[in-house]
């Protein structure tokens, strides 16, 4: 029987030392079920609280004395050029409760010196991953041909070092593949698969394990040995088994949206008559099907540091939305279709409305880049990152250019309300930065990967 939630028509009743709010704006509800899984989508709204008598919107946070913690982001920026591919840099935005910026506000400044040059492959994809050996990596994965080695396929930036590691060759090169860090394991999945050519090919779904992962320095650089990327199972609805006609006109499937929920990777495709919600249980190695709904947000969801809430651009208003995703095993038999691996899996999705003292002109952006941050520890918050083209002499997006202004904003002092299922966000502070290169020029976009960093770990990114 297909469950359902139902809205209260009253707005929820918030804390006194909270303002009521002046305007609801609905969202439809969706709460799928089916056979095999149990699954709940509420949504619920987003507000925009009023401003207290004598309350001030902080413009800036105030800079963090030089015996505190400092956060800071590490932006990977791509080139036009063969080599290198791209550039490390290291910049001090917002991002912290107590932590300052470079620079004041909306006036552009530029980027600091380059950290490294990365001599990889174009078109990679960034994740930083935490090592018991090793100080925390910014590693790259994927490129735009298999055909031509003109640089690595998997690259290591070593952030404490600022020493760049050459890694293995995927088994099929992977045009910016769909990469989810699994503690020292790296998963890479094509997000558009192929069954012809060079470029997301089969194996299209591989693993790489860096836990016994040693660097050696030799006379072409430093590289990695004692690992190598292992084939996954591959995913039951991507085109296969495919007639000789099919296969002249193969179908297109795109991943379109996914998170990572404890050991479960789940997500949603598009194309081949597609739809819905899948899972893959990394510690089983099995897929399954977990719901005929799509996951309610478009690209990746990534976790909001010190909450079990996720952070995702919905996909019916491509507004920043919080999600409450919960994924449980139950081992009671049930309908042979319900069972993988002799277990019944539970998926619940609950939007949490979002909750802000920002003025009208300084609503949450949309359509942007988001990491997270829980610092001070305990204190959640996140950036959002936007940007648009900044070369004099091109007035649209174009594959190179030579300038870009890039935008960080910082929300702190966010609290998940539980009693009233809320988050509210009390501060903003906004910093632009100058990104200028005439010589390597510019991909469109540049920001290949924004990954953060906290006393030397990195704890947050988004690709």
């Amino acid at each position: 029987m297909r469950a359902r939630m139902h809205r209260a028509p009253a707005p929820p009743v918030l804390p006194p030392h909270l303002p009521r709010l002046p305007r609801l704006r609905a969202i439809p509800t969706k709460c799928p079920t089916t056979d095999a899984v149990a699954t709940n989508h509420s949504h619920i709204t987003k507000h925009k609280m009023e401003e207290k008598d004598g309350d001030s919107i902080p413009r800036q946070i105030a800079r963090t004395s030089s015996t505190e913690s400092v956060s800071a982001v590490y932006l990977v920026v791509g080139h036009g050029v063969t080599c290198p591919a791209y550039s490390v840099f290291k910049v001090n935005p917002p991002a912290v409760v107590g932590g300052g910026g470079d620079d004041d506000g909306d006036t552009p400044v530029p980027l600091p010196q380059h950290l490294a040059r990365l001599p990889s492959k174009h078109c990679m994809s960034f994740v930083p991953v935490r090592s018991r050996r090793h100080a925390p990596w910014i590693v790259g994965v994927g490129g735009n041909t298999g055909i031509r080695d003109y640089g690595p396929e998997t690259i290591v930036f070593d952030t404490n070092a600022c020493k760049v590691v050459s890694g293995p060759k995927l088994l099929s090169t992977k045009l910016c593949p769909i990469l989810v860090p699994m503690g020292e394991r790296i998963c890479a999945l094509a997000g558009m698969p192929c069954v012809t050519g060079d470029i997301n090919f089969v194996p299209w779904f591989e693993v790489l394990d860096l836990s016994m992962a040693r660097v050696i320095d030799n006379a072409s650089g430093c590289c990695l040995l004692d690992c190598e990327w292992k084939p996954l199972p591959r995913p039951p609805f991507f085109p296969w088994d495919l007639t000789p006609t099919v296969y002249i006109f193969p179908p297109v499937v795109t991943v379109k949206s996914h998170v990572a929920v404890g050991s479960y990777i789940l997500l949603s495709i598009t194309g081949h008559g597609q739809k819905g919600t899948h899972m893959f249980d990394t510690e089983t190695q099995q897929w399954a099907k977990l719901d005929d709904k799509d996951l309610p947000f478009i690209g990746r969801a990534i976790p909001l540091q010190g909450t079990l809430l996720f952070l995702g651009s919905s996909n019916t208003s491509d507004e920043i939305t919080a999600y409450k995703i919960d994924v449980s095993v139950s081992s009671s038999v049930a309908s042979p279709s319900t069972i993988t691996a002799g277990h019944m899996y539970f998926l619940s999705i609950v939007e949490i409305q979002m909750l802000t003292y920002l003025e009208d002109e300084e609503e949450i952006v949309t359509g942007c880049k988001l990491i997270s941050f829980d610092y001070p520890a305990g204190n959640p918050g996140f950036c959002s990152l936007n940007w648009v083209n900044n070369d004099p002499h091109i007035s649209f997006d174009f594959p190179q250019h030579v300038g870009e202004l890039v935008t960080i904003r910082a929300y702190s002092n966010v609290d998940y309300l539980e009693s009233t299922r809320a988050l509210v966000i009390s501060n903003q502070w906004k910093q632009v930065y100058s990104i200028y290169d005439p010589l390597r020029r510019l991909s469109s976009p540049c920001l290949a990967g924004i990954l953060k960093s906290l006393d030397q770990n990195l704890t947050a990114e988004i690709i």
